[in-house]
């Protein structure tokens, strides 16, 4: 079912490690490109056993060279872009967060072009946070081609990302997918403004307080089914440069507290969510990218926050949490 080479960039980071994972489970070969060199969040996913068959490489998006070199030397044949900084690193550093973000899919691209009969497709990383809240648009759902209205930096920068990829189209006949993820979940979730779906249910296995850092509706998606969309993006490789909404469960955040009650009931009235709301889009379809890689149904959040317990308590049982 393998056979392909796959460049993963961002590989120690947690939508990375599940890509990854999903990768290894196809029998494809796989290149974690990262500038950490630890595999924290692939050591909670994989068995020491499974991380040998990883080739791991150390390295700097912005570094063309390098990035050049490495296409050419393990004749990569697919690439899922996912190194950038965050929400909140954008708004605390957003020179660094423009130099991550933008100019780094500018140096893979440009890397790309030099090897471009070879790579069929790069698949990135946009967001969800490139649209504007559901109350901006007088049309639900929200189609692929809405008008983008971010409300962050980081949701600025990578509609740059996309407008780069469809010129990279245009001028070079870079075939590429963007993916607009929304609040993502799973094990390895520890850093972002939406991390508090997954270590609230970290949290509830422990017996400890929790407050999700947001409250009201959210698009939620669990970590599994994404990387599965980004590898199946890739090998469809479609022409051009669209960029896709993605679709999960949504729902209240009060109700996934249920959720996490129910799975946990002794964490009642533990878990707990802040008042402001989610600035990101929810009432989205994603009628695009079914349509590119086939109809498939997401894991509920009550389906998906179990699989994610189950998982926290074997690694807490194994002391590897």
């Amino acid at each position: 079912m393998g056979g392909n080479c796959f460049l993963v960039t961002g590989a120690q980071g947690f939508i990375g490690s599940w890509v990854i994972k999903n990768l290894l489970d196809l029998e494809h070969e796989v290149i974690a490109f990262d500038v950490h060199t630890r595999p924290v969040r692939l050591s909670l996913l994989l068995t020491p056993q499974r991380l040998k068959d990883i080739h791991f490489v150390r390295g700097d998006i912005n570094n063309l060279g390098q990035i050049k070199k490495l296409l050419e030397k393990r004749v990569v044949t697919h690439v899922i872009h996912l190194a950038g900084l965050q929400t909140p690193e954008c708004r605390a550093k957003p020179i660094l967060g423009a130099e991550i973000n933008v100019v780094g899919t500018v140096t893979l691209f440009e890397a790309i072009r030099a090897y471009k009969d070879q790579i069929k497709c790069v698949v990135y990383a946009s967001s969800g946070a490139v649209l504007g809240t559901d109350e901006d648009y007088g049309s639900h759902p929200i189609e692929d081609n809405a008008p983008r209205i971010p409300g962050t930096l980081y949701g600025v920068f990578k509609v740059t990302n996309e407008e780069c990829a469809r010129i990279y189209w245009q001028d070079e006949g870079i075939r590429s997918v963007g993916l607009r993820p929304p609040v993502v979940y799973g094990v390895g979730r520890d850093r972002g403004l939406t991390a508090g779906t997954t270590l609230a249910i970290k949290a509830a296995m422990l017996g400890q307080p929790y407050e999700i850092g947001f409250g009201g509706l959210a698009n939620i998606e669990y970590a599994d089914d994404v990387a599965n969309s980004f590898i199946a993006c890739a090998l469809k490789a479609p022409e051009g440069a669209p960029a896709y909404n993605m679709l999960g469960d949504v729902l209240d955040v009060d109700d996934m507290i249920g959720v996490i009650e129910d799975i946990f009931p002794l964490s009642k009235g533990k878990i707990t969510c802040a008042k402001r709301r989610n600035v990101m889009a929810n009432d989205v379809t994603d009628t695009g990218l079914q349509a590119l890689i086939g109809p498939f149904h997401p894991l509920s959040y009550e389906e998906g926050a179990k699989r994610t317990a189950n998982l926290f308590r074997t690694l807490l049982g194994e002391g590897r949490l």
